[in-house]
């Protein structure tokens, strides 16, 4: 699969390498990535690095708050960035990390296009080489369009094959009913996740009702770790398409 998207993307936008990736927003708004979807001429120390630097990344911390807006940015951008923006230093500081990082990898523009789903946060990260112009107006816009199809596809993808197996004392739950409880002990309310799962309000909370009435819980929230208790897989938070 990850042939035939490079393959695609390619078609309409011109990169030297390329980085995909799903993971999760904190309450804080952090990002951590849960899995690396896929990569092209993207080295494994670059990846093995990246945490080192990640709380200075700007345009990371806006793939955060917004993630379906495509970022671009270049070196010199980086380099450029004022006392005033900050990462979790100086902006200038900030700025001149994360370009380091990128120069000692040959990469000297960026472009971020990213999507926020019910399977979670996803994204693609296109690289240019040192030297090669920016990306445009025009490559931002084919990834605005091209990007969120083919990582949807992706999650998807690799969410049936990594199924979570429940134990009888659950069954029958369904894929519906078990991603339910899954964001609902993930803290997100119950509009918010009939929003995301096209679903009604009433339904939702229905739904949270029976799966308590099955785990016992009576009296406060479900949480995480109360489904944890059943879920044999080592990320609970997968769980199989119906």
């Amino acid at each position: 699969m990850l042939e035939t998207t490079v393959d695609q993307l390619r078609e309409r936008i011109a990169f030297d390498s390329m980085l995909a990736g799903a993971g999760s927003r904190g309450a804080d708004g952090v990002v951590t990535i849960h899995r690396i979807l896929g990569s092209h001429n993207i080295p494994q120390s670059f990846l093995e690095c990246y945490p080192d630097v990640s709380g200075e990344d700007v345009v990371g911390q806006m793939f955060g708050a917004y993630p379906r807006i495509v970022q671009t940015v270049s070196v010199d951008d980086y380099r450029a960035l004022a006392e005033c923006e900050t990462g979790s230093v100086g902006g200038a500081r900030a700025g001149k990390l994360i370009a380091g990082y990128l120069e000692k990898y040959g990469f000297g523009q960026v472009m971020l296009a990213g999507l926020d789903s019910s399977y979670g946060l996803a994204w693609v990260t296109f690289y240019r080489q040192l030297d090669s112009p920016p990306f445009s107006a025009e490559d931002a816009e084919w990834a605005r369009y091209l990007v969120p199809a083919l990582l949807f596809a992706w999650q998807r993808s690799a969410l049936v094959q990594e199924c979570v197996e429940l134990p009888s004392r659950l069954l029958p739950l369904t894929a519906r009913e078990l991603r339910i409880a899954i964001m609902s002990a993930q803290g997100l309310l119950p509009k918010t996740i009939a929003d995301r799962l096209e679903l009604s309000t009433s339904t939702v909370r229905e739904v949270i009702q029976n799966i308590r009435a099955r785990l016992g819980i009576i009296g406060r929230k479900m949480t995480s770790e109360d489904l944890e208790r059943y879920v044999t897989a080592p990320r609970p938070a997968l769980a199989c398409r119906g």
